[in-house]
């Protein structure tokens, strides 16, 4: 007899039913590890047991405890055989108890290598960030900003925060990049040896523990190879810029007779930055402002619109001139004013101004010129592993890994605001010209303040490098047909070095901004000491490369993360004691140790606030450590009875001793009913804990500058809620009052918190699988999801919290107790510690079609047309604040209503990949994919570019 050959992606179930198609045979599963072949009526006497005569076909066993079901072509007599042979053997790779992501309560996206080659990413991120159950995260593209971060990618499952998504290899922890936390660099990750990655959404907290609150993603790599194999390739924006390179090249061999194998990669690949300037829309400036048509909260009238070509009216690089009591005195004498390139006195060219300190045109400093779009890194990672049978049930394997990357970012240059690192010249200093004199003297005032970008002082620049080790040494084997074990110890050591290039010391900086003439009519530094070299800051361009030299400074931050993990594990199933009517039960028990421990040195400059933007940031060191045990069970409950082909429970549940917050446990309680074989219904319902981070525990408070927009400010205070100018008036402003805040960066404190205690979230998932047989290979998924997390850890949004103050009842609520404001009314600080809210709230619907459609000609795949996934998520987060006398009835509420797809056919996002094989031998293949795309969506437009607002639909490829 032959059997067809079958190619693609099935669950086991689906791969043996088209290998049998047409045979007049079928199969019963008598365990995890074993299928019978027999005839359609003897399957229908069948009690589950294996008969003599029938053929056993043999499983490879689970590639991971994630596994996604692939059938392997491998089975079929010769052509022209007429003969009753038996099928001699099917190799279809399996799992033990979590199965396939069309088969499991627990929804599973796969993406294999094949897809990940073709994606034409440098990087595994770039990849995964197409997926819609991966929310916004940290890429190439968006860590400009913090220059400790830049070039490294995190991914956020369900937006839900990179600290409660968890990332594995191979079902196992890997170190984390991030001080004070255990979240993972992707980047680390050579995408040359991911076999696939499985992303698990839902009910992951008690199989891997704590981080896994919305989910797991797990990559698995290669851990077998055989010959040498070299990978190339180089992308390039359709802007001609932002190149990227990568090569890789992966080893391997056996040994002892095929008892062991050992293989080795290396990869490189290096992308090339994208400046802001490179791109109109990232360099035009554009701003939100206030809408000169808008009459109130409910005319329906934009409160806002965009501008182009805005700018901050208060620091011109030459310098703003502005009284010694803050007000401007200079206004009556024609100002306000600044100074031209030789120093001399001249009227500021304030544009228009469409609301209070923000410009359009006129004499302000283009910031764009100093961002980027795309930061560059360069990275080499070097692995390697092995694996040898010491026995029949012991193998030994061995796997190590180091990881270096370099990344580079640029920031703005340094400001100055007469209430933020403030600049005041006397009177007396030999740089004031005399006309500037003449208006202080006639103002009775001893001097003056200045506020500019030191555009003259040079850009500030960062350099960061990291190194990850990653080894880990273990044992597995089977101790009988139906049990296996594994044991494992891992290290992990991540090392974060970052040079800060060219930041200002601001006592050396004041130190030269009082500048006398000496008797000899030099102008010198009124204190002299340290070799100080007077500095100049009247006009665009008058910095000297010495004065520089006094006041700007290189140094280095470091940071390390270790990670010690012992696991002990035995999964296995109940066919060598128990068989079920329905079959054997499937289950896994385990425990595990793990300690990480977080160590940052900043360096004297920072611990002692002397360096721009001020502030003092502290040394973080602090450490954990949690034991935990952890069992497993699958039931299969009913098997091949009308109305029910498939009847499945499992439950987990993992328990916790941490060194931080105590003992903890969580669990998981699911199934899936399979009615008929081609519908599959599920739900899974669980209660996750995550542990608060070192981070979270232990950071000392730090100072950041964000622009924020005052509430209270005249644009504003008929925005809010109908308390807001109520609660304004009640903390002493008048209703015209402006506010500083758009002009002017505030001071906002965060920080760790000791007193933090574990997060706990009830998470629930339903949903439905169908797979029909008329259309092999495909299938539709549809599952609702809702996660409400308690005591979530998490700081209120600065803004959120400067407007919450004002839109309560009243202003007796925590929020408005964590903003200072000065004797003028606006911002001083605000204080944004991590604390535990009562809840956080998210809730959505997943929908993933998944089918491939080949047409094959004789040299290969002319066309493919892959959709991925569609998502439809409706995702609503309710903050409540929490405190720990008691709880407020305080509430902030954020509706964000997203709609994210992946490579899916919709009327919101299609796309088509094609992919013309132009060669294929056995050593070499070249091929060139094409991606087209279609989107439709809504943008708005702003009365300063098109008229009249409105919202338009747009349709682009």
């Amino acid at each position: 007899m032959e059997a067809r050959a079958v190619k693609g992606h099935y669950v086991p179930e689906d791969a043996i039913r088209l290998l049998l198609e047409g045979t007049g045979l079928d199969f019963r599963q008598v365990d995890e590890k074993t299928i019978a072949i027999l005839t359609k009526s003897a399957a229908r006497e069948d009690s589950g047991i294996v008969g003599q005569g029938l053929t056993k076909l043999a499983s490879s066993g689970p590639v991971s405890s994630l596994g996604q079901a692939q059938a392997v072509p491998s089975v079929g007599a010769s052509p022209g055989e007429q003969s009753a042979a038996l099928i001699e053997e099917v190799v279809v790779t399996g799992s033990r108890i979590r199965r396939s992501g069309t088969s499991t309560p627990i929804p599973v996206t796969v993406l294999d290598a094949r897809k990940i080659a073709l994606s034409g990413d440098a990087r595994l991120a770039d990849t995964l960030n197409e997926l819609p159950a991966i929310g916004a995260t940290q890429t190439l593209a968006n860590s400009n900003d913090d220059p400790q971060e830049a070039g490294t990618n995190f991914l956020n499952l369900r937006r839900l925060g990179i600290d409660r998504t968890l990332v594995l290899v191979n079902g196992r922890r890997h170190v984390g990049s991030r001080p004070g936390t255990t979240a993972v660099d992707v980047n680390t990750i050579p995408t040359s040896m991911v076999e696939r990655v499985e992303v698990i959404t839902g009910g992951a907290s008690a199989v891997y523990g704590a981080d896994a609150v919305s989910g797991v993603v797990n990559l698995i790599m290669r851990d077998d190879f055989e010959g040498l194999k070299l990978d190339g390739q180089m992308g390039i924006t359709d802007e001609g810029d932002g190149e990227s390179y990568q090569l890789s090249l992966t080893a391997g061999a056996n040994f002892a007779d095929n008892r062991g194998n050992v293989f080795f990669n290396t990869s490189w690949d290096k992308t090339k930055r994208v400046n802001a300037t490179d791109r109109g829309y990232a360099s035009e400036n554009f701003r939100f402002a206030t809408n000169p048509a808008n009459t109130g909260p409910d005319d329906g009238i934009p409160d806002q619109i965009l501008f182009d070509n805005t700018g901050f009216i208060g620091t011109p690089g030459g310098g703003q001139v502005v009284g010694p009591d803050g007000a401007d005195l200079f206004v009556a004498a024609g100002g306000p004013f600044t100074f031209d390139a030789n120093g001399n006195l001249i009227s500021q060219d304030l544009g228009a101004l469409p609301e209070s300190f923000l410009s359009q045109g006129g004499d302000f400093v283009d910031l764009s010129r100093f961002d980027l779009l795309q930061v560059p890194i360069e990275r080499l990672i070097v692995s390697g592993g092995m694996h040898y049978d010491l026995h029949d049930k012991v193998t030994l394997f061995a796997n190590a890994k180091y990881a270096q990357s370099e990344s580079a970012t640029a920031g703005q240059p340094t400001f100055s605001l007469p209430s933020f690192s403030p600049i005041f010249i006397l009177a007396d200093n030999p740089f004031v010209p005399q006309d500037l004199n003449n208006i202080l003297a006639d103002n009775g005032a001893e001097g003056f303040f200045v506020s500019r970008t030191n555009v003259d002082q040079g850009q500030r620049r960062s350099r960061s490098d990291r190194d990850t080790v990653q080894l880990e040494v273990g044992l597995k084997g089977d101790i009988t047909s139906n049990l296996d074990y594994t044991v494992h110890y891992q290290y992990g050591r991540s090392d974060n070095s970052t040079e800060f290039m060219n930041e200002q010391v601001l006592s050396r900086f004041n130190q030269q901004l009082d500048a006398v003439r000496d008797a000899d009519g030099n102008i010198v530094c009124r204190d002299p000491s340290g070799g100080c070299v007077p500095l100049n800051v009247l006009g665009p361009n008058a910095a000297t490369a010495d004065a520089l030299a006094f006041s700007h400074v290189d140094f280095i931050t470091e940071g390390r993360l270790t990670q010690q993990v012992v696991n002990a594990t035995i999964t296995g199933d109940s066919a060598g004691f128990m068989y079920l009517p329905a079959g054997p039960l499937g289950f896994a028990l385990g425990t595990e140790y793990r300690r990480e421990s977080t160590a940052t040195e900043e360096g004297f400059l920072r611990n002692s606030g002397d360096v721009f933007p001020g502030g003092v940031i502290e040394d973080t060191v602090g450490n954990f450590d949690v034991w935990e045990l952890f069992g497993e069970i699958s039931i299969p409950v009913l098997r091949g009875v009308p109305f029910a082909e498939e009847v499945n429970i499992e439950a987990a549940v993992r328990y916790a001793d941490y060194s931080t917050i105590g003992s903890a446990t969580t669990w998981k309680v699911g199934g899936d009913w399979a009615p008929v074989r081609d519908l599959r219904f599920r739900a899974v319902v669980s209660q996750a804990v995550r542990a608060p981070n070192i981070g979270e525990l232990f950071a000392p408070t730090r100072l950041e500058n964000p622009f924020l927009e005052d509430p209270c400010d005249v644009s504003n205070i008929n925005s809010g809620s109908p308390n807001r100018a109520a609660n304004c008036a009640a903390l002493g402003l008048s209703p015209d009052f402006i506010s500083n805040a758009g002009a002017v960066t505030t001071r906002v404190l965060t920080g760790g918190n000791p007193d933090l205690k574990e997060e706990t979230a009830d998470t629930l998932t339903v949903g439905a699988v169908i797979t029909p047989r008329m259309v092999p290979g495909f299938s539709l998924t549809v599952d609702y999801w809702d996660i409400e997390i308690d005591d979530a850890v998490n700081s209120f949004p600065v803004q959120a919290v400067a407007n919450n103050c004002v839109d309560a009842d009243s202003i007796n609520n925590p929020f408005c107790e964590s903003i200072v404001r000065r004797s003028d009314g606006n911002f001083d600080s605000i204080s944004s510690q991590l604390i535990n809210v009562a809840s956080l709230k998210a809730a959505g619907i997943d929908i993933e079609p998944a089918t491939s459609s080949i047409w094959a000609w004789s040299r290969g795949t002319l066309c493919r047309v892959d959709w991925i996934s569609i998502l439809w998520r409706p995702i609503l987060i309710n903050w409540i604040f929490s405190r720990r006398k008691g709880r407020r009835n305080q509430t902030g509420r954020l509706e964000n209503w997203a709609i994210r797809t992946g490579r899916s056919i919709c009327a919101l996002h299609m796309n088509w990949e094609i992919l013309p094989l132009v060669f294929m031998n056995a050593l070499f293949q070249a091929s060139v994919s094409i991606l087209l795309k279609i989107r439709i969506s809504a943008i708005p437009t702003a009365p300063a570019r098109n008229g009249i607002p409105t919202c338009k639909y747009v349709i682009g490829c």
